[in-house]
């Protein structure tokens, strides 16, 4: 009862979760594990990791996710999520470096640079200087190098003491960035669109980053609806009316693939591995779940929900999931066969 019957090179699980109405699912999840070769193939990982029941953080800490659960089957989309080390070719020491990231219709740039501190003197009128950036070798793509966090300046207490809704872990954040106070010293952000950099006597820009957003953050906070007296009322514990799938995206705005991600799309890698720039295509793999339910058979091609590229590592996961509704009938879900397809770009 309940199990998987894992006919692939990959980790699958099965889950039960329920959609915005109650309604319950198996959900059948993969997670595809490869690493570039010299020919531009892609090796499967020999002993893949295992699906995520739950979220990943950097440093084991809850502050910042590193990834987020496998299980996501009523994500709209499919999330990209880009993590590594930005550096020069050959890990030479520079004071910045550009880092670009294609997958298929997606195309993103940051500007990396070495530790700047943003210092006034002279009074609330005085002269602003900026020291840096210093010199760096690698620069980890983190949200904690981002702009963002908590406003250094900030009464104790008061609602400006709140830290940045879009980024509560970053640095160089300020409300009072156009009225910095005699002798404040702000350490600026290490990674920066380039599009709209960081600039004293500017408005300050979004934050910038390719990791994934955590629940309550916006702007994924801003579709996890409304809770108040009406939905304790009505829906709970149910989410509210005006929930949106779009809550189940967890990549930024920008790294939301448009249209259906389906594998063989061009992916093109700079300023993430000390032998420079690199390119290749996303595997196509085509997999299969046949589902007994009491006597009932169905059959569902998996979604590709998730690719998380690490440049630094020269490697990529491919998460899939599959959904069928069972509401009231979890006692009869026997379980799922999953088995590939098709399978191309991959050694064999």
């Amino acid at each position: 009862m309940w199990a998987v019957d894992n006919r692939t090179p990959f980790a699958a699980q099965g889950s039960f979760l329920r959609d915005r109405h109650g309604v319950e699912h198996w959900v059948v999840a993969v997670r595809a594990c490869f690493s570039l070769r010299a020919d531009g193939l892609l090796d499967v990982a020999p002993e893949p990791p295992p699906v995520r029941l739950v979220g990943e953080y950097v440093n084991g800490q809850a502050r910042e996710m590193k990834a987020a659960a496998d299980i996501a089957p009523f994500r709209p989309a499919a999330d990209i999520l880009v993590r590594g080390i930005a550096c020069a070719p050959g890990e030479a020491v520079r004071r910045t470096c550009a880092v670009r990231v294609r997958v298929g219709a997606i195309e993103k740039r940051a500007r990396v640079s070495g530790r700047r501190v943003l210092r006034r003197t002279g009074g609330r009128r005085g002269r602003l200087t900026l020291d840096g950036p210093e010199d760096f070798a690698g620069v980890r793509l983190v949200w904690r190098a981002a702009l963002g966090g908590v406003d250094p300046f900030a009464e104790p207490g008061s609602p400006a003491a709140a830290p940045h809704p879009h980024n509560p872990v970053g640095r160089g954040w300020t409300a009072r960035w156009s009225d910095l106070p005699e002798g404040a010293e702000l350490a600026l952000p290490l990674i920066e669109d380039p599009a709209r950099p960081v600039v004293p006597g500017r408005p300050l820009p979004p934050p910038h980053g390719f990791g994934p957003l955590q629940p309550a953050w916006r702007p994924r906070l801003d579709h996890a609806g409304t809770y108040d007296e009406a939905w304790m009322a009505t829906r709970a514990p149910l989410p509210p009316e005006d929930f949106s799938e779009a809550f189940h995206q967890t990549a930024p705005a920008d790294q939301i693939y448009p249209g259906v991600l389906r594998g063989g799309e061009p992916v093109e890698v700079e300023g993430l591995h000390p032998d420079g720039p690199y390119a290749f295509r996303l595997p196509q793999v085509l997999l299969e779940a046949r589902t007994r339910i009491g006597t009932a058979r169905t059959q569902e091609r998996l979604r590709l929900v998730a690719a998380i590229l690490d440049g630094s590592a020269r490697s990529v996961e491919l998460v899939f999931n599959a959904a069928v509704a069972c509401n009231g009938r979890d006692h009869a879900v026997e379980g799922s066969t999953v088995t590939v397809r098709q399978m191309a770009g991959v050694a064999r």
